[in-house]
């Protein structure tokens, strides 16, 4: 895929950030950023606005379809997002828009951090949209995965676990910094090779070129359906779009019941210890 067509900058939301049919949304998680936004941002929060609490889900098409109204955001407008952590929640926006049906979508590239690191604007004013009928379309399967396909797939497909080599050697059920997750099994599931998803961005947090990312991916079986997994599925949907939008290799999907629901399952085949023969040992780029 074209990278420009998934992919803009600082610049760019500086010049197109208030045309029509240009829609910023900011993907949080705890509500609007306190710092303030991108003047004309939408502020939707992964958890409370994207997310089914309930039945841990995603919210449905119906509900899809009215967040969007609601927020005066339309089928064919172009929806450029950003967040914090390098676009981690952003990715995970991205890929829930794209699940719906959604074609026009961006990254901001380097998130945030790179707008406020420029000397972006910011503003704690939520714009005013005038809220609009969005159709109710039919999921886009093939794009998620789910248990039964990680475990039918161990060994078959190229599993990618996202995750911090601390999370992957079983180590940690959680990020460094954050606290460990209770009742899940430490460990990656076996066949997973190991490819962090902080391995494919710059210290500023911008995408690396293709021919890195190429690189980085090089032992995955291009001829193979792909999953990619985390702990929950920010940093899962990150590493979906480097394969999915920037290299354009086909049948990717995300597994967003991720390791909370992997790693609790009984009789689930989960390997601990230091990484297999031969999987190129990424994590030592980077380690979030």
């Amino acid at each position: 895929m074209d990278r420009e067509s998934v992919l803009v900058d600082c610049d760019w939301v500086r010049t197109h950030g208030s045309d029509g049919g240009v829609v910023l949304v900011e993907i949080t998680d705890g509500g609007p950023n306190p710092g303030g936004r991108i003047p004309g941002a939408v502020s939707l929060d992964w958890t409370t606005d994207l997310q089914d609490r309930v039945r841990r889900d995603l919210i449905g098409p119906e509900a899809f379809a009215a967040l969007l109204g609601r927020h005066g955001i339309g089928p064919d407008d172009t929806v450029v997002f950003y967040s914090g952590n390098s676009n981690w929640w952003a990715a995970a926006g991205y890929w829930q828009f794209r699940l719906h049906g959604h074609r026009e979508l961006r990254l901001l590239d380097g998130g945030r951090a790179r707008w406020e690191a420029l000397g972006g604007d910011l503003t704690v004013e939520a714009p005013v949209r005038t809220p609009v009928e969005y159709p109710v379309r039919t999921l886009d399967a093939s794009l998620r995965a789910h248990r039964d396909t990680v475990l039918g797939g161990i060994g078959a497909i190229n599993l990618v676990d996202c995750r911090s080599l601390e999370e992957y050697l079983g180590q940690r059920t959680a990020p460094p910094g954050v606290p460990d997750d209770q009742g899940v099994r430490p460990g990656h599931a076996e066949s997973a090779q190991h490819i962090p998803w902080s391995a494919t961005v710059r210290p500023d947090g911008t995408f690396r070129d293709a021919e890195e990312l190429e690189a980085l991916y090089s032992q995955l079986d291009k001829d193979a359906p792909t999953v990619v997994y985390c702990r929950i599925g920010w940093r899962s949907a990150h590493s979906w779009f480097v394969l999915s939008e920037l290299l354009g290799r086909p049948g990717v999907a995300n597994y967003d019941g991720a390791w909370r629901e992997f790693g609790s399952l009984m009789g689930a085949p989960i390997v601990s210890g230091p990484l297999p023969w031969g999987v190129v040992r990424t994590s030592e780029v980077a380690r979030a």
